[in-house]
């Protein structure tokens, strides 16, 4: 094989790696947790408005079939607001967004990480 001919094999594997670790670069971005809640924000306000204002003493009203870029699950109140189970993190835990107008702690069952203003990552685990 001519050396020109063996350049060009290695210039183009080159290439061929390059654009495929700038577009798994890329994904992993617009698919990060952080992008799919922010991109979500306006939906997960709007279910918070309707869970936040129906009776408390009832369950809380189904999500719809999404939200925002979330695909819900069951919904369970919490003392201040309600966690709505969702298809992302570890398949093994419960997992959810949480929404609280208090501080939301901790404990035995479920384990919370302030994302920003009301919201909240919830791990629930029994």
């Amino acid at each position: 094989m001519k050396r020109a001919h063996k350049l060009l094999i290695v210039w183009v594997a080159v290439g061929v790696v390059l654009t495929v670790g700038i577009g798994l670069w890329f994904l992993s971005e617009y698919y990060s947790f952080e992008a799919r809640f922010a991109r979500s924000k306006d939906a997960l306000e709007d279910y918070a408005r309707v869970v936040m204002a129906s009776d408390q003493a009832l369950p809380p009203p189904a999500p719809p079939q999404r939200l925002g870029e979330f695909s819900p699950g069951k919904v369970e109140r919490l003392p201040h607001g309600f966690m709505v189970y969702c298809d992302y993190g570890n398949p093994f835990d419960a997992n959810g967004l949480a929404y609280s107008t208090e501080p939301l702690e901790s404990d035995d069952h479920y384990h919370f990480q302030h994302i920003e203003g009301n919201w909240y990552d919830g791990i629930r685990w029994d």
